[in-house]
């Protein structure tokens, strides 16, 4: 778990000096690697002078700097969950586009913290877990929620809500995992593209389940 110390670095408002700090060390560390990277190299890319020991003024380490940065991120996502579950439920194609989006975001936003979890493991610890369970998990549940839902509602007959959001997200994950690791994406097509198809195929697989269609094919 992130330190109560950890904790005080995760406001959303930073100044600048720490910002600079967060963003410059999460770039570092995607690119070279966090074993690889050090606190000169973060100072030197900050603007700072190497040596001066100006990190040290805002983190006690460059682990506790890691840490920071993956729980700034954090914040940012559940703040945009939170406004993802304010809305207002809708039909099955505003259940899928709004989950994908919110998961898309999250995935294509957190690139740099991707790119380390999935590199060295190992370095990051129980960070792992708790960064992918708050950029994943929860969106697979709230759409199996959505989708379990319009179930319960009469809208449609999904026979396994569940499994239905878990192949559906999982593209997602794939694409923005795919990138994040090799700087490519399937087909070599463009992000926008990519959501766009994915929401027009999997709104056409969920369609079929909707009571209105199957009344019609009966």
């Amino acid at each position: 778990m992130l330190s109560r110390t950890v904790s005080e670095y995760s406001l959303t408002v930073l100044t600048s000096g720490r910002d600079r700090l967060l963003a410059a060390a999460l770039k570092l560390f995607a690119a070279k690697g966090y074993a690889a990277t050090s606190v000169a190299d973060i100072q030197r890319a900050s603007g700072l002078a190497p040596g001066s020991g100006a990190l040290y003024k805002h983190f006690t380490s460059k682990r506790e700097l890691l840490d920071a940065a993956v729980a700034h991120r954090i914040d940012s996502i559940v703040a945009a969950r939170e406004q993802y579950d304010a809305g207002e439920p809708g039909g099955v194609e505003q259940a899928v586009r709004t989950a994908g989006q919110l998961i898309w975001n999250n995935l294509t936003q957190s690139e740099d913290v991707l790119r380390v979890m999935l590199r060295e493991p190992d370095e990051v610890g129980d960070l792992d877990e708790k960064t992918w369970q708050v950029i994943t998990d929860n969106a697979y549940q709230r759409f199996a929620d959505e989708l379990a839902a319009s179930n319960h509602a009469g809208h449609t007959c999904i026979p396994d809500p569940a499994a239905a959001a878990a192949v559906a997200i999982g593209s997602l994950s794939y694409a923005a995992t795919l990138r994040a690791l090799t700087g490519r994406s399937p087909g070599n097509v463009d992000g926008d593209r990519y959501f766009e198809a994915w929401v027009n195929q999997t709104v056409s697989v969920l369609t079929q389940y909707t009571n209105h269609n199957r009344n019609e094919i009966r």
